[in-house]
């Protein structure tokens, strides 16, 4: 198994199906299993099937929603690392705090929702930090929005840095118990090019998933990581044909693994 920054891929062979021409896929339309939740599913859905490949839903991650409750805690700025946090945050009042948050797609969620002031930290929680402490003051009030399970290294480190936190846990994952039969009816078929996993938690849940006749036929797939956390995940006890590691922590940079493959 090789670990690379490089995405470039080779096409695999396909079996054909028994059907008609019309719904038999072509070598350049080779399978990518999806694996994030919604909402980003279905917008990474496209953009797979626009660089002429075949998209397979598989969502390794339910995401519940939680009533945010804040008491008489008002916040200067509001901080978020994931935009599944986004769908709980619906009251207006929140919408003219300053918001920062964790990549453009999760930025681009928030104004969706309301926000008017949003502010995106490029890549990871760690470049999120830096941007709080050069544009919010000390002392300054902040809202931390997560996931149950995720942020408590977050809102240490904001304490640290002087600012008072409130972490509020407003939405619940829990990992898929197998992946969807669509799924596994394409890597029985050798239908598989690449699977694309977004966190070390997605990747977790997809090993859990497979059962023990499908884990041989990953032998013939890419696993396309979107960190180098990822991909140790995903390489713990599964071999791949390979593991490719996006060249930056963002889908732009996954999808460029497959424009490359299919070119």
């Amino acid at each position: 198994m090789i670990l690379a920054a490089a995405c470039v891929l080779t096409v695999l062979p396909i079996f054909l199906l028994n059907r008609s021409n019309d719904s038999i896929p072509s070598a350049r339309c080779a399978g990518v299993i999806v694996t994030r939740p919604p909402p980003g599913l279905a917008p990474t859905m496209t953009a797979v099937a626009a660089r002429g490949l075949h998209p397979i839903a598989a969502p390794m991650l339910h995401v519940s929603q939680r009533t945010l409750s804040t008491g008489s805690f008002r916040p200067d700025a509001i901080v978020l690392t994931s935009g599944q946090a986004v769908g709980s945050l619906t009251d207006p009042q929140l919408h003219d705090i300053p918001c920062y948050v964790v990549g453009d797609a999760t930025a681009r969620r928030a104004r969706a929702a309301g926000f008017v002031h949003v502010t995106a930290a490029s890549g990871t929680a760690d470049d999120l930090l830096v941007l709080l402490q050069a544009a919010v003051p000390p002392a300054a009030r902040l809202l931390l929005a997560v996931g149950q399970g995720y942020g408590q290294e977050m809102a240490v480190a904001l304490r640290g840095h002087g600012y008072r936190v409130l972490r509020r846990c407003v939405y619940v994952v829990r990992a898929a118990t197998g992946l969807p039969s669509n799924a596994v009816a394409a890597l029985q078929a050798g239908q598989v090019r690449a699977v694309m996993v977004y966190s070390t938690r997605t990747a977790e849940a997809f090993i859990t998933a497979l059962t023990p006749a499908l884990v041989p036929l990953l032998l013939g797939v890419e696993a396309i990581a979107m960190s180098d956390g990822v991909a140790a995940a995903l390489g713990a006890g599964v071999r791949w044909r390979d593991i490719r590691v996006a060249a930056r922590p963002d889908q732009d940079a996954m999808l460029d693994c497959l424009s490359h493959d299919a070119a």
